[in-house]
């Protein structure tokens, strides 16, 4: 709870509250009238006038609390005085000043309080008129005016009495010092002041000037009765109760306070206070009124104005919450009670499509011309005038007297004379439908007041409402139709009856009843639930009944001709006036699904042995904070740690800082792609050695939203060892063969060429046989040296910015007779992109020919093979694609290792080392490059490599 902070000015403000001298005095029924006034209007328990003093807020005027002070520091009031506008606590539980106090968890339970701050004449805040509820409620701004009126009344009392108090210490002062001075004090006074005589014409010995503001007359016309009696400006059914509470007041030798109305100079009534006594006067005059008249007419005009609003609001209260069952009925009820309540003729509901103007509902007089179901053209009705050039806000009229308006030149003013017209704009769902019409054959003498233009807009918008619900109640009936499950309305009443008051036809598949059926018992209903699910489902609705908390259950029901099957119930259950339950739901069938999570289930435990017993580590890793979420043993067997020490590690404790750049990369390529790697890197042993290992990994997505990281970290030691021991005998096996290879071409090419003499045609075809072999045997110890010193970085690179242009064409024409050998053509630009990248120009050529060369010799003859060059802002990208086979899915991951070929056999029908590709690759990524392959449109393979672009000014 927070205690009311002191105001600032709290000394003068004390000081100003004293001064009125309402503290601890008695019940007045004047303040008491305005309280009995807002607790009715505003339908609240409690209504109060307090004023904030000291330590205490004390009760001037209670309405419907037993008590007459409170605490200050318990005080709602005392927060409501810190601000000039009035204070609304719509639910003092979610209200963190107020949630914990006395007087919200305790009597009188204060849930809803709306304070407006009383102020006195100097404008200190000393209290405040306010309302108290037991339930949470809201105030819409026309209440909280009506509030704010009802609080400048309270006020208008209060500051009355002060100037009425200071009036009497300034007559009692000046009286002594100076006649004069007394009367120019009076006529500063706002109120008047008198002194008469106690006779049947009140003959005024003095009245202040003001009272020509009252009364139209001025002073001295009143004084001696010079020319007006001010017995005869009091109403005449006030006369009589006036003169009576006069003079009981002097019997009783005590003051009046009376309110009564006085006839205007210029024919109008206005209201006045007065408060006054019987005081000795001298010989002549013993016995003299004195007092002092305020003019309340403002305050009674809103007190009348808010009796009006009150009239108007119970009047759309029975027409809301009418007996009327069916649309028709509700309407045409709200069309009788307004019709009588305005005293018009004629009241319509219409509905308007296009031009059409039709009358869907009417009350009328008897003898009226019109029947439901007529049609008119909108431009012969008085409704054209809602939806000619208004706005949304301005589609209302109200004409108390049409002859004297602008409309009486309407052709329908024409037909049908009118006297007085109302009509306003119904949407629905933001589109117009129609018309709210009421018409009367004679004008009004007045114009139409702020209560009954509320009521028509409050009416308007609940025939609105009541049309959308009934259009979505449609809606709904049609949709519940035709929705797998069951949407449905479930009643447990106090006594252990349940029924299901609203149900949609499905829920005779699930229960075997009709929605009238299940809205009498739905007893029969839990006959159908499996016996071993029954008493679960039981003490799950018993649970949801007691606490209100959100059901949900899943259990099996038996269908007709098919057995059990699972269903899934959800509802909101609410307490109703009566003391049952209903819950608001839906029941759909699962059996499909929860069959399919068993199988899930199962299967997650297969996943999850072959997660634990995988002999490759697996890792799952939060993507935003790296934290391990699982991982299996053999990702922490070649550490040394633990399975706590591993998870409790930082990244770097197990990566070398050198593999900084390799892992940034990894994790870029991570966002972009959803993958990273194959790449390979070390991991850092507890006792500080490393161990090689090779990681790829995905981005996926939990059902909660959260990113993940699945990783696969195999542990290479044993094939580092492997490829080394292979390098090594592939090194020394190419370096072994060439020089016996280089003699045994160059002794084949002497015999060839007649050094051992003319050969027969069958030597010189075996000659030619061996020589094609020792070439490609050749190709194949270079295509390996080439390798061995690209993968050992040993093969020099001289990388320079040169235009791309030229190095295509020597690639293209070096392949002319090779492509002309297999009958396929060379497909390039007649002028290439004007780019430059920092390449080595011989080496990209090599690169180049193995993928053009790759490109003929797997397309058909009388094909061509594509050369294409894509030039970005910041890459060049080289495409190669042919029309071949392409490369089948199954071979696509091992498509640019060392020795790879599609087909291995020994029969295979083109040569090749296998080493093409992974060559060209390795040259690519010296140069900072890329290598790829796509399917290509249309069928064959798409090989590519990306390039920096260079920009040369």
């Amino acid at each position: 709870m927070k205690v009311p902070p002191i105001p600032d000015n709290e000394s003068d403000r004390q000081s100003a509250l004293n001064k009125t001298g309402l503290l601890d005095g008695v019940s007045e029924a004047r303040f008491d009238r305005i309280t009995r006034l807002a607790r009715h209007v505003f339908s609240v328990p409690i209504a109060l006038v307090s004023l904030v003093d000291g330590d205490r807020q004390w009760f001037k005027s209670c309405q419907g609390l037993g008590v007459d002070e409170t605490p200050r520091e318990f005080s709602f009031c005392a927060h409501a005085i810190l601000s000039q506008s009035p204070l609304i606590v719509e639910n003092a539980l979610d209200d963190a000043r107020f949630a914990d106090n006395p007087l919200v968890i305790g009597e009188p339970n204060i849930r809803f309080y709306a304070g407006a701050p009383l102020h006195t004449a100097d404008g200190y805040r000393i209290g405040t008129l306010c309302l108290i509820d037991t339930q949470p409620r809201t105030l819409s701004a026309d209440q909280v005016g009506m509030l704010a009126d009802l609080a400048a009344t309270v006020e208008a009392l209060i500051q009355a009495d002060e100037i009425s108090q200071m009036s009497y210490s300034a007559l009692e002062s000046e009286l002594m010092a100076s006649r004069d001075h007394m009367a120019s004090l009076i006529s500063n006074m706002p109120g008047v002041t008198y002194r008469c005589l106690h006779d049947a014409q009140w003959t005024m010995l003095y009245i202040s000037g003001q009272v020509d503001r009252v009364s139209g007359y001025p002073a001295a016309d009143l004084i001696g009765n010079q020319n007006a009696c001010y017995a005869d400006l009091i109403h005449p059914d006030d006369a009589f109760m006036v003169e009576k509470a006069v003079q009981t007041a002097v019997a009783n030798s005590v003051g009046w306070h009376i309110e009564y109305r006085i006839r205007h100079r210029d024919g109008t009534w206005r209201w006045v206070e007065e408060r006054g006594q019987g005081v000795p006067g001298n010989a002549e005059h013993p016995m003299v009124l004195e007092g002092f008249i305020v003019d309340i007419t403002r305050e009674q005009n809103t007190l009348s104005q808010l009796k009006k609003h009150h009239d108007a609001l119970v009047l759309l209260n029975d027409i809301v919450f009418s007996s009327q069952e069916t649309l028709d009925g509700k309407i045409n009820h709200a069309l009788a009670t307004a019709r009588q309540y305005l005293q018009v003729d004629l009241a319509i509901l219409s509905q308007i499509e296009g031009n059409i103007y039709t009358v869907r509902w009417m009350e009328a007089a008897p003898g009226a011309a019109l029947s439901p179901g007529q049609q008119f053209m909108l431009g012969q009705t008085w409704c054209q005038f809602l939806f000619s050039g208004r706005s949304d806000e301005e589609r209302e009229l109200f004409v108390a007297n049409v002859e004297q308006s602008e409309f009486k030149r309407h052709p329908c003013y024409r037909e049908n004379p009118l006297g007085a017209y109302i009509g306003i704009a119904i949407d629905i769902e933001g589109q117009a439908f129609g018309t709210l019409n009421f018409s009367a054959s004679n004008a009004r003498a007045d114009d139409y007041d702020d209560s009954e233009k509320l009521f028509i807009r409050l009416l308007a918008r609940w025939l609105s409402d009541l049309l959308a619900n009934n259009l979505h109640n449609e809606r709904l009936s049609k949709l519940t139709a035709q929705l797998p499950g069951v949407t449905y309305q479930f009643r447990r009443f106090a006594d252990g009856r349940i029924i299901f008051p609203f149900s949609s036809p499905q829920i005779e598949d699930f229960y075997g009843l009709t929605p009238a059926q299940a809205a009498e018992d739905a007893t029969p209903a839990f006959a159908r639930i499996h016996p071993d699910d029954l008493s679960a489902i039981q003490a799950s609705i018993e649970h949801s009944s007691e606490t209100l908390e959100y059901w949900t259950a899943m259990y099996r029901v038996q269908f007709e001709g098919v057995g059990y099957r699972w269903i899934m119930g959800h509802a909101k259950p609410e307490r109703l006036v009566d003391g049952s339950t209903l819950w608001h739901g839906y029941l759909h069938d699962i059996h499909e699904w929860e069959q399919a999570r068993q199988a899930l289930e199962n299967n997650e435990a297969r996943l999850r042995g072959l997660f634990d017993f995988s002999p490759i580590g697996i890792a799952l890793n939060d993507f935003a904070t790296g934290r391990f979420i699982d991982l299996n043993d053999a990702l922490i067997a070649p550490t040394g740690y633990t399975r706590e020490e591993f998870v409790s590690l930082s990244y770097w404790d197990v990566t070398p800082k050198e593999y900084e750049a390799a892992e940034d990369q990894a994790l870029a390529t991570l966002k972009a792609t959803g993958r990273y790697g194959p790449f390979e890197k070390e991991y850092i042993r507890k006792d500080g050695s490393r161990y090689p290992v090779r990681l790829q990994g995905m981005l996926s997505q939990e059902q909660d939203g959260r990113q993940v990281i699945w990783s696969l970290i195999e542990d290479i030691t044993e094939r580092r060892k492997l490829d080394k021991m292979k390098d090594q005998f592939i090194s020394t096996v190419s370096h072994e063969l060439r020089t016996p290879l280089t003699s045994i071409k160059g002794s084949l090419g002497l015999v060839k060429g007649g050094a051992a003499g003319d050969l027969p045609d069958q030597a010189q075809s075996l000659i030619n046989t061996a020589e094609r072999n020792a070439q490609r045997l050749a190709a194949l110890i270079n295509d390996l040296l080439d390798m061995e010193k690209l993968v050992a970085g040993k093969m020099p690179m001289n990388l320079t910015v040169q235009p791309l242009a030229p190095l295509l064409k020597d690639v293209v024409d070096s392949l002319q007779g090779y492509s002309e050998q297999h009958q396929v053509a060379i497909q390039g630009a007649d002028a290439w992109p004007s780019v430059c990248c920092q390449v080595d120009g011989p080496r990209l050529i090599q690169a180049l020919t193995n993928l053009l060369s790759n490109a003929i010799k797997f397309s058909p003859p009388g094909q061509t093979v594509a050369l294409v060059v894509t030039a970005a802002e910041h890459t060049v990208e080289i495409s190669v694609r042919d029309h071949g086979p392409g490369v089948a899915p199954a071979f696509r991951d091992r498509l640019f290792q060392r020795f790879a070929q599609a087909d291995s056999s020994d029969t295979r029908k083109l040569p090749g080392t296998g080493l093409g590709l992974a060559i060209s690759q390795e040259i690519c990524h010296q140069m900072g490059g890329e290598v790829g392959y796509r399917d290509a449109v249309g069928g064959g393979a798409d090989f590519f490599i990306v390039l920096p672009r260079k920009h040369v000014l």
